[in-house]
């Protein structure tokens, strides 16, 4: 007994074209910003230790571990990652009426990876912290320290889903609430603070 395969007339498909706009937001640092990549030799000893590894010992002399904590663009210019302002927008959208963290996420997109910072004086932050591990012992961390910076942003967001006017008050409000960097009001710092430059 054979059977015939049921055939299905499939209907045209309409697809519904992405309103993608672009815009370039200029932001000014309110305070300055504080560099703080990951070490990844640290990161990279703990992978050692994790897999029965001998650890690599640490001979960079103490300017050279300051120095490490800055981002660099490919043509070496100090920067700052897009994600962090990206999370600011993210963590701010619930602030914005009409928005929320799902919407901000899926419609915005800031970018290039590393955001390019002007600056009028770099110069090294010096606090007190602990060692990680049982003996918590006090050490000095050195920061590079980024006074007088501004930065553009250049945005894509999809226009169907958020506004432009949106988008700015969102980075706007990310600079206060949030920041970026080192010690940034997210973390109950006061560095990284920055506000959107009206008219740009």
């Amino acid at each position: 007994m054979s059977t015939k395969a049921k055939v299905t007339e499939v209907k045209e498909v309409n697809i519904q074209p992405l309103k993608k706009a672009t815009m370039t937001v200029k932001v000014k640092g309110l305070t300055p910003y504080l560099a703080s990549k990951m070490d990844m030799l640290a990161v990279d000893n703990i992978d050692r230790k994790k897999n029965g590894q001998m650890v690599v010992k640490d001979t960079r002399s103490e300017d050279q571990k300051t120095e490490d904590k800055i981002h660099y663009t490919p043509d070496h210019k100090v920067g700052i990652p897009s994600a962090a302002f990206m999370k600011g927008c993210v963590e701010c959208a619930p602030y914005i009426d009409g928005l929320d963290k799902k919407r901000v996420t899926g419609s915005v997109r800031i970018l290039q990876d590393i955001i390019p910072i002007k600056f009028k004086k770099q110069s090294t932050h010096e606090t007190w912290g602990t060692n990680a591990g049982i003996t918590k012992a006090p050490k000095i961390i050195r920061r590079p320290q980024f006074s007088d910076w501004e930065c553009e942003l250049n945005i894509m967001f999809n226009s169907a889903n958020i506004t432009a006017e949106q988008v700015v008050n969102l980075v706007n409000w990310a600079g206060f609430h949030m920041g970026v960097g080192g010690w940034r009001p997210q973390k109950g710092g006061s560095f990284g603070s920055y506000e959107v430059v009206k008219g740009k």
